[in-house]
Parts: structure tokens; sequence; C-alpha cells
């Protein structure tokens, strides 16, 4: 009798105990890539240029709970930022619907003559 008495009780706590499955379903991330010939304005508080560009799809979203990733294209191949590329180091901040990037030497001087920033091909991925 004790021995069925222990089998059930057994039964029961593993019963119990059993785990329970949970499916999270996550969206996609988006990727936008920008071919842009962008506006790099002189900054002398960095000592380096900046620009800005319009990105409307940086939401409220990806500030609070996501991420935005940005690369550079170098023949063929995306390099994240921030990263020094051909000399010069470019970082990146964003705010909602804005990407600022911005660029110097990587010794922290001002680019000058050829070492202006010049066309760049940007990828830019939200990750939810």
């Amino acid at each position: 009798m004790k021995k069925i008495l222990t089998l059930i009780c057994c039964t029961i706590v593993l019963a119990a105990t059993s785990c329970k499955k949970e499916y999270v379903t996550t969206s996609p991330s988006a990727t936008t890539i920008f071919d842009t010939t962008p506006n790099f304005v002189l900054d002398n508080s960095i000592n380096g240029y900046t620009t800005t560009l319009a990105v409307p799809e940086i939401t409220d979203y990806y500030n609070n709970h996501g991420a935005v990733l940005v690369y550079i294209e170098d023949n063929g191949t995306y390099e994240q930022l921030p990263d020094v590329y051909g000399g010069i180091s470019y970082r990146f901040v964003y705010t909602k619907g804005t990407l600022y990037i911005d660029a110097q030497n990587a010794d922290g001087s001002v680019p000058t003559g050829p070492g202006i920033p010049g066309p760049l091909k940007l990828k830019i991925v939200l990750v939810p």
C-alpha cells in the first residue's frame, strides 16, 4: 500500500511541475540602404565634420526598446560604425527621425584636403 501511495504522490508531483511552452514572436529587423553624398559641415567643437540625415523610420520605439546599427560600405563590404575608414574616424548618434554622423582624423585632428569625407554608402539596420 505504501508503494502505491508513494507512486501516486510522485506522479502528482511530476504533473504539477511540468514545463509550460512559451512562444515568443519578434518582428524582423528593417534595413535601409542610403547612397548619399552627405553635406558634411565643419564643427570645431569636435575637431571634425558632422552631417545630419533624415531617417523617418527611426521612431521613439527604437530609442526606448530597439537598436539602430549603421554600416559604411567599402568596395562591397560593410563595416559597422564606429569605425576608422580611409584614415577618418566615423561615429554616429541618433534621435527620433534623425541620424547624425561625425567624422574626424583618427588622431583627433580636423580632416583637410582629400581627407574631407566624401560620398558614402550607408546601410542602416533597425532592430526591434
